[in-house]
């Protein structure tokens, strides 16, 4: 098992060195993704326009891609951002948001997959199914209810994550109420977090921004799973039944909950293939 005080230095590693996080993600969800990035002690820039990216990308730590909402220029931004990132080895994370739901997306974000250098793409299991070219049963932008992640089935869909770090040399993170971190030759199941994350706008785009800015400091494993940890365990102790209440302490936690309070409530499992 990583140990899990290494990946809780990560959290300073961010505050000392405070990274430049590029984060071209779509306009529901960018306030979240900008707060989100900041609450970790990251800095944050969320330009999208293709004429000024690769300058931005050129002089960031860490960059994401979000496909949610998708537009025309915004996928030539994309485009262009990856090609830089690859070119100067900044770690580079896909959001696949919707690839289950149009063919536009899913095309999109296999021939980005193919064309440029990325360490971590990250799904619902419907939308990561999509791009392992299973079949998927996506509602949209959510995950079917015959895909979400169960213990009946973690095995079988980290086989097919699997496939797709060995085609594309990256790791995959599926959510779900269960989160599963696949690589090549193991998987994490991460057990933390609530309910009422799912009935907040653009948390999960967060975590992608709030991953990318520990991709700045570590390796995406490692990344992903102090992302996760850091949003899931604060989620559970921000819990609330008011949805705006929860949303402000969660922030609130998000930037100044202490790691020991994180490892004491942790629940990771690691299983090698």
């Amino acid at each position: 098992m990583k140990n899990l005080n290494q990946i809780l230095l990560n959290r300073k590693k961010v505050e000392e060195t405070s990274p430049l996080i590029h984060a071209i993600t779509n306009p529901i969800a960018i306030t979240m993704v900008a707060n989100g990035i900041l609450a970790t002690g990251a800095k944050a820039v969320c330009a999208a326009h293709p004429d000024e990216v690769g300058e931005i990308v050129s002089v960031s730590q860490s960059l994401s891609l979000n496909l949610g909402n998708i537009t025309s220029e915004r996928m030539v931004a994309m485009r262009k951002a990856s090609q830089c990132a690859s070119k100067k080895n900044i770690p580079l994370a896909l959001d696949a948001v919707g690839v289950g739901a149009s063919s536009l997306r899913l095309t999109y974000a296999q021939d980005l997959l193919e064309k440029h250098h990325f360490d971590l793409i990250k799904g619902n299991s419907s939308e990561i199914k999509a791009l392992a070219g299973e079949k998927s049963e996506a509602l949209g932008i959510d995950v079917g209810k015959n895909d979400e992640i169960r213990e009946g089935n973690i095995e079988s869909l980290a086989q097919i994550a699997r496939k797709l770090c060995q085609k594309y040399k990256l790791a995959v993170l599926i959510t779900g109420k269960s989160d599963l971190l696949v690589t090549v030759d193991r998987y994490f199941v991460v057990n933390n977090g609530v309910e009422n994350l799912s009935k907040i706008t653009a948390t999960g785009c967060m975590l992608t921004g709030i991953i990318s800015s520990f991709m700045a400091v570590t390796d995406p494993v490692e990344a992903s799973l102090m992302g996760l940890l850091l949003l899931e365990v604060s989620s559970e102790m921000a819990n609330t039944d008011r949805l705006g209440t929860f949303l402000v302490n969660l922030m609130d936690e998000i930037s100044t909950i202490e790691d020991e309070v994180i490892s004491q409530r942790a629940d990771i499992r690691e299983v090698e293939f």
